[in-house]
């Protein structure tokens, strides 16, 4: 993508009044640095001639930029701190606002290195610009203060100016383009790590640990190679202007020999102009700040990714009174080129307990998402109560809709706080309410400290934690609850039990069941029975059990034993964030 640097302003924003500060002691040190070479001059003049000296504008000089140079080191750091703490709090809103679907674009490694690394490095923008703009401004004096001690002297310094923006120009490319190799490789290591440690299990019942430590540690030497890149960019930017600066500096200061055999130069001229040709050189040494501002531009664009990717639709229309009628109108869902949901319209009634089927890949997941408004559908509509969830406010949508996951992520300090976890916190009756209804309750109690127990300490099996996670849905009382798989690894006993006890207490609210097993087919109401994308049948279990080819959907291997799956404790792709949405 084209950069276009609105991101760096909005983070050099971010850091506030420590800008400004930056800024300020920057130009008074500039400023003070400035005068010294002049009131030098005028000292080393004086003694000659024997006339009295001051050395009082001296000592002033030379304290102010003392002061200001350690000021402007205070204000950087904060300046920095301040403006990665903003933007990475504008880029994890937006990302939660998305849509389940949008966030799957990147891996876990990826947006946690956009959200913590190129935040950072975006945030340095503010100090780094500010010093290059303050270094050309100096340098911008010191070519004045040379013109006006000797207009030659000034020629033969702009004389060198083209080759050196060329310089600056190749390192800016080169440097911004090497953060963004680096920042990759570095998001693909932090992937691969966390797969290995959310798989520990299975890489040690496999005996794989040497070859998933390799698969792991495979990336370092392309994250070696982009550093030592980076460190190559420097050492050919430093080499080159090492071959302008000092035959600039031998012109400059031949120039001003002559001048002075010549008489138009005094003694302490000649001392000034050796600190003015510095001061007119420091913007052609800047390849640090360059360098910070090209990572900086390099980070931006990668934060700028992730907030260019457009939040779904958010209207401000109220959900009229109903009890969770859901209707599908010619819906289609195309993720990365592939058809997931292909023109499904269907109709479901309020208060009926709907079971949705199919074989790996036959779109059930993504239709739950869809009905319930985690993701919105590319073409068609989806009505709750005959309202357009696209024109819903969001605030109203996500209290007449509840999820309960696979393996739901667990937020909170406690468990308490976990089962209450919502914008509209949950009563202590509510969460014994609904640790109840999901067949929680015995082994909550059981735990040190009960329903106050720290999530930190806790050991939970796979059906234990998703019995946590039904609870959580349990006590909302929304008109729609969606159950995506939510009883996987719950064994059949406990799943009777919690199938009769969400009977009770969700008489009355619409469900959609996301179904593995055929006893949850048959005590639904309606089967909707989908097949590579589309519904191949919505009728009641009885009517489709007839069917070999739907009977055989429950027989096939991915179905057959969802209780032998191994839950693991951390999710391997970014749905962490949608679960956090969807709670």
């Amino acid at each position: 993508m084209r950069f276009d640097g609105r991101l760096l302003l909005t983070a050099g924003k971010a850091s506030g009044w420590y800008g400004v500060g930056i800024a300020v002691a920057a130009v008074v040190e500039a400023g003070a640095a400035l005068t010294l070479p002049a009131a030098v001059a005028r000292a080393v003049d004086g003694v000659i001639a024997g006339a009295p000296v001051s050395v009082w504008p001296i000592v002033v000089a030379l304290a102010l930029v003392t002061v200001a140079e350690a000021a402007a080191v205070v204000f950087e750091r904060r300046a920095e701190a301040r403006g990665a703490w903003r933007l990475r709090r504008t880029v994890l809103r937006h990302l939660l606002a998305l849509d389940v679907a949008a966030t799957r674009r990147w891996t876990t490694g990826e947006l946690l290195g956009r959200v913590l690394q190129s935040t950072t490095a975006a945030a340095s923008v503010t100090s780094a610009a500010i010093g290059l703009v303050v270094s050309l401004l100096t340098s911008l004096g010191g070519v004045v203060a040379l013109v006006v001690v000797d207009v030659w002297l000034g020629v033969a310094v702009l004389a060198a100016a083209p080759v050196v923006l060329w310089l600056f120009r190749w390192l800016t490319r080169q440097v911004s383009a090497n953060t963004g190799d680096y920042q990759d490789a570095f998001a693909d290591l932090v992937t691969r790590f966390g797969d290995a440690v959310s798989g520990a299990r299975t890489i040690r019942a496999n005996g794989t640990l040497d070859r998933e430590t390799a698969r792991v540690l495979d990336v370092v030497p392309r994250l070696s190679a982009a550093g030592t890149r980076f460190w190559r960019i420097q050492r050919t930017a430093v080499w080159r202007s090492g071959l302008v600066m000092p035959t600039l500096q031998v012109a400059v200061l031949a120039v001003a020999c002559a001048r002075l055999v010549a008489g138009h130069l005094s003694v302490g001229e000649l001392l000034a102009v050796q600190a003015y040709f510095g001061y007119a050189t420091g913007l052609f040494r800047q390849n640090v700040l360059l360098s910070r501002v090209a990572r900086a531009h390099g980070s931006a664009e990668r934060v700028a990714e992730v907030l260019a990717e457009p939040l779904p639709p958010s209207g401000s229309a109220s959900l009229p009174a109903g009890g969770g009628a859901v209707e599908l109108t010619d819906v289609g869902v195309v993720r990365g080129g592939r058809v997931l949901l292909d023109r499904i319209t269907l109709r479901v009634r309020a208060g009926q307990t709907v079971a949705i089927v199919g074989g790996t890949g036959s779109g059930k997941s993504t239709l739950a998402e869809v009905a319930g408004g985690l993701s919105h559908p590319d073409t068609g509509r989806v009505l709750l109560d005959g309202a357009d969830l696209a024109a819903l406010r969001v605030s109203e949508l996500r209290a007449a809709v509840t999820y309960a996951f696979e393996r739901p992520a667990l937020l909170g300090a406690t468990v308490a706080d976990a089962i209450g976890y919502s914008d509209r916190p949950a009563s202590s009756a509510r969460v014994t309410a609904a640790l109840r209804a999901a067949v929680a309750e015995d082994f909550v109690r059981r735990l040190p400290l009960g329903a106050d127990t720290p999530l930190g300490d806790l050991r939970l099996s796979g059906g234990e934690l998703q019995r946590l996670g039904l609870a959580r849905a349990l006590w909302r009382d929304a008109r729609l609850v969606v159950l995506d798989d939510a009883t996987s690894n719950v064994d059949v006993v406990t799943e009777e039990r919690i199938t009769t006890a969400l009977g009770a207490a969700m008489r009355t609210r619409t469900r959609l069941v996301v179904a593995h097993r055929i006893a949850t087919a048959r005590a639904a109401d309606l089967v909707i029975w989908l097949e590579g994308g589309r519904v191949r049948a919505t009728a009641p279990h009885a009517d489709l059990a007839v069917d070999p080819d739907y009977l055989a959907v429950f027989t096939a291997p991915d179905l057959a034993a969802p209780d032998l799956a191994e839950p693991e404790p951390a999710e391997p792709e970014p749905a962490g964030f949608d679960r956090v949405r969807s709670v």
